[in-house]
């Protein structure tokens, strides 16, 4: 049942206004080389990311950016992807991250009305 919750974590996604994703420069780009590999609904430019202190960036994206986002990672995750362990680890991490944030929101995510602006936020593992 996992596809289930998977699916139902992509369509609360898509309906959040605005997210932000705070994490290291290499985490997003190797994010954005691995989405822009895929033919996908969104289309990530280059220089979303703001740069916030602290070897930190910022990347601002919609609910649909977000959704598309999860989904390359979701899949990239998985034990029998291509790709290499760190590849994978990487795509867990952004993956449980985003997955905790929309799974949050709970009974708030109601169909076909847009999520306040929610802030994503990674910080060091304890």
């Amino acid at each position: 049942m996992e596809w289930v919750r998977r699916r139902r974590r992509l369509n609360a996604a898509a309906g959040i206004a605005r997210i932000e994703l705070l994490c290291p420069p290499s985490v997003w780009s190797a994010m954005l080389t691995r989405c822009a590999r895929r033919y996908g609904s969104v289309h990530f430019a280059e220089g979303m990311q703001q740069p916030v202190g602290a070897d930190l960036v910022r990347v601002e994206l919609s609910g649909l950016e977000l959704a598309e986002l999860m989904d390359v990672a979701g899949s990239r995750g998985r034990w029998w992807s291509r790709e290499d362990p760190p590849g994978r680890a990487v795509c867990r991490a952004i993956y449980a991250a985003a997955a905790s944030v929309v799974d949050g929101l709970g009974s708030n995510c109601v169909r076909d009305t847009a999520i306040p602006p929610v802030t994503l936020t990674r910080g060091a593992r304890c």
